[in-house]
């Protein structure tokens, strides 16, 4: 069943993992990642794992394939999004694709904001 391998983590031990080398993998949409705020840290990639479309959101299907150009399958990564179900399905995803170290984020960045963790508006970030 979905979310059974899944190792989900609070935002606090999130935020301590991501201070220590933890890359952040923002899987919400692009418009949803270039309008800031975002989790502040210098190691945070974002690829989607769904698509705004004009028929709505859709499955990114290359969602597995962008990772795996972009990261390691042994790289240490917290995946959230923004209230935290499509980084459960995400983390799941990651996980049948072969990577090993891959944590879901409880809660999404909602989460994180309310809980005064570090954010920041700098669109000098790239995906």
């Amino acid at each position: 069943s979905l979310g059974a391998k899944v190792v989900t983590i609070d935002v606090r031990e999130a935020n301590n993992l991501i201070q220590t080398g933890h890359i952040y993998l923002d899987v919400r949409t692009v418009q949803e990642f270039v309008k800031g705020p975002r989790v502040n840290t210098s190691k945070i990639i974002n690829i989607p794992y769904m698509l705004d479309t004009p028929k709505g959101k859709v499955k990114n299907l290359y969602f597995l394939k962008e990772c795996s150009s972009l990261c390691n399958i042994e790289d240490h990564l917290v995946v959230g999004c923004q209230f935290g179900l499509r980084s459960l399905h995400a983390t799941s995803d990651l996980l049948d694709g072969g990577f090993k170290n891959v944590k879901n984020m409880d809660g999404g960045f909602a989460e994180w904001v309310s809980k005064m963790l570090p954010i920041t508006n700098n669109s000098q970030v790239r995906p």
